[in-house]
């Protein structure tokens, strides 16, 4: 693995006017694999997820980049739970275990009658019952949305009070939520429409507490996997 400590933003943050999130995505789940909606599923991570998640904690806690967490908020779904206790064992932060917060509001959208199924058999449900579209079902985008910002909102300002000392935030959620905060943020970056982010990757948001503002500062960075950039060359993959 090369550690490299030039990369813009990828570090902690000593500005107390901002609050940087990391933003990380699960590890790699066999539903990830075989293309199943998994949605509120309490799905595990799989053993290239326990290596990916390994990797990233192993990537942090190095001497060159040692990034600590102030606070740690996760999606209450178990792939979610084993990635970021994983992730805080192999970077030396095992004393953050115990104090990650599980939230509802960080989970992925719900998908509906069709969790559960193979992409292409929720397509062909999708079209039985005609609908345009699998993502027909399940919780409206407006609510996903809803659910994701207010939940974020709420994070920043607890970390935000006046006696508060958060400056590194770990969230830890899935591949559709991030997205989804992504287009919240009105990211507008190359290829903003086709992201999705790779298993384990960290986006990093910066929140400026003075102008009460979000700037993304990097997106799906998949650093601690190894050389070059890992991407989901599949845009159906879940």
């Amino acid at each position: 693995m090369t550690i490299t400590r030039d990369v813009p933003y990828y570090c902690n943050n000593e500005d107390p006017n901002v609050i940087r999130l990391f933003i990380i995505r699960h590890g790699q789940t066999d539903h990830n694999v075989k293309k199943i909606l998994q949605g509120h599923k309490d799905t595990s991570i799989n053993g290239t997820g326990i290596k990916q998640s390994e990797q990233l904690g192993e990537y942090l806690g190095n001497q060159d980049v040692n990034i600590k967490f102030d606070r740690v908020v996760s999606s209450d779904l178990k792939r979610c739970k084993e990635t970021i206790e994983t992730v805080l064992s192999y970077s030396n932060q095992d004393d953050l275990i115990s104090k990650v917060e599980y939230v509802y509001g960080l989970r992925e959208r719900y998908m509906g009658v069709i969790e559960g199924m193979h992409l292409a058999d929720a397509e062909k449900y999708a079209d039985k019952h005609g609908k345009g579209s699998f993502r027909d079902f399940g919780e409206a985008p407006e609510d996903f949305v809803g659910r994701l910002s207010t939940c974020i909102e709420k994070v920043v300002a607890e970390s935000s009070k006046q006696n508060c000392k958060d400056k590194n935030v770990a969230l830890v959620s899935h591949g559709g939520a991030i997205r989804t905060i992504l287009r919240w943020l009105e990211y507008k970056g190359q290829n903003a429409q086709q992201i999705i982010v790779f298993n384990t990757s960290v986006t990093i948001v910066d929140y400026l507490k003075d102008e009460k503002q979000f700037v993304v500062r990097r997106v799906g960075n998949t650093q601690h996997l190894g050389d070059g950039e890992f991407i989901v060359s599949d845009l159906k993959l879940r």
